[in-house]
């Protein structure tokens, strides 16, 4: 693997460290001086032996910003080099608040307890070593809508690493030592997981980011699972006469990573009438000037946000306060135009969960504040943005986020998500009995 030099890690470091002081939206939301932790990252920085480690320091000062449009991305040669991202090969999921086992390679069949329950890592207990082994990497505000990150945490790194698990069931305890291997060599077991038990129904559109089905009971569900596809709204389009017929609508967002709001906007549409504002926001406004003069102001000093607000200044010396700490901010209201086929009417719901990202929450916004609908399943990830991207000459990249989004209806959702209507704890026994408690819950609802 590729050396870098003492010079060109400073310089990338710097550029982060600047990039962030100038774009990054949510510092009234921060509680860190961005100055010291930079000065602390730069020996930790300098330390680091190979382009791996360097990543790792790069990814634990982004983290320190606590957002989920904002981190560092490895170059894709290390994260496509068994050498550095090799698997423990045990398949885990976050059910419940608990990390699961759903697989394991066919080596550990008899040694690993299928759906047994992750208790420890390395002789730690497995919450404490989250937080003091995976968090300090990764975003992790919203602790329901980082699992992912958390199980790559988990169980990725170099090659022949060695690792102990702890694993219960039913009033067990399983220790397994294992190490970690080339994950497309790992044979897995056939698990005997029972596959979802699907509402049986009639699939009328098919394709790898979105599905239409109709139900038997004549309810139309559809499944997205990106926004960034831009031929998904017309791919429903073309199944509007079909779904026109339909005696209600579930629209499914679980595990949409997002992308483009404009699609999100589009599929919104077909159950709003007219146009509609869509995706509030703020972006930062930068004018140095205030800036200038507001470090003169010794009254200034030891003044929260909170409070600034409430201080009897002029809108000059307000806004030179806010210039000077970055949260100086231009408000956006955008408005959809809507270009759908025409009007789906009938009940709705919408499901979502933790893995509900981004453009994917946008579309929740706007069927919260424009529809009836009926939000199934639980919070949203709880971040929506537009992320500044930078690639750097050491191959990876970082993204700043600089566009902060607000709920039309006024919800606070920064790293807390939207909230569901009816809220469905899904357990291992849905697991075990392939039950999706969440879509079960919302054709009730809709045949009601």
């Amino acid at each position: 693997m590729k050396t870098i030099s003492d010079e060109q890690k400073i310089y990338e470091l710097s550029r982060i460290w600047k990039d962030a002081e100038y774009n990054f939206v949510y510092w009234d939301k921060v509680d860190i001086d961005w100055d010291e932790e930079y000065k602390k990252a730069l020996p930790r920085v300098l330390a680091t032996e190979d382009v791996f480690d360097y990543y790792r320091e790069l990814a634990r000062f982004v983290a320190l910003l606590g957002d989920g449009h904002t981190g560092v991305t490895f170059p894709m040669e290390f994260m496509q080099s068994p050498e550095y991202f090799s698997m423990l090969p045990v398949y885990l999921a976050q059910v419940g608040g608990s990390y699961v086992v759903l697989s394991m390679a066919e080596e550990y069949r008899d040694t690993i307890p299928m759906f047994g329950v992750l208790t420890k890592y390395d002789g730690v207990d497995i919450a404490e070593y989250i937080r003091g082994k995976c968090y300090p990497y990764i975003w992790h505000a919203n602790e329901n809508a980082c699992s992912k990150a958390v199980m790559i945490e988990l169980l990725y790194g170099r090659a022949e690493s060695k690792a102990v698990l702890t694993f219960e069931k039913d009033g067990k305890t399983f220790d397994v030592s294992m190490r970690r291997v080339d994950a497309t060599k790992i044979k897995w077991c056939d698990s005997g997981m029972p596959k979802s038990k699907a509402a049986p129904g009639e699939m009328i559109l098919n394709e790898d980011n979105v599905k239409i089905k109709i139900a038997e009971s004549g309810i139309a569900v559809i499944t997205i699972t990106t926004f960034m596809d831009d031929s998904v709204p017309g791919k429903i389009y073309g199944k509007f006469e079909e779904l026109r017929k339909a005696k209600g609508y579930i629209i499914d967002v679980r595990g949409n990573g997002g992308g483009n709001s404009g699609n999100a906007d589009a599929v919104a549409a077909m159950f709003i009438s007219g146009q509609f504002t869509s995706c509030a926001a703020e972006t930062q406004v930068y004018e140095p000037t205030y800036k200038a003069w507001g470090l003169f102001r010794e009254d200034f000093k030891n003044v929260s946000p909170e409070d600034a607000a409430k201080m009897q200044w002029d809108e000059d010396s307000l806004k030179s306060y806010r210039m000077c700490r970055h949260i100086c901010f231009q408000k956006e209201t955008n408005i959809a135009e809507n270009i759908a086929p025409g009007l789906l009417e009938g009940p709705v719901a919408v499901l979502m969960n933790g893995d509900t990202v981004s453009a994917a929450e946008d579309f929740v916004d706007v069927m919260k504040m424009h529809t009836k609908a009926t939000f199934v399943g639980s919070n949203t990830a709880g971040t929506s943005g537009q992320p500044y991207f930078v690639f750097l000459e050491s191959g990876g990249n970082y993204r700043i986020c600089t566009r902060r989004c607000i709920a039309q209806n006024g919800e606070d959702i920064y790293n807390k998500g939207f909230s569901p209507d009816v809220r469905v704890f899904v357990t291992i026994d849905d697991f075990k009995e392939g039950r999706d408690k969440v879509m079960e819950t919302a054709l009730e609802i809709l045949t009601e």
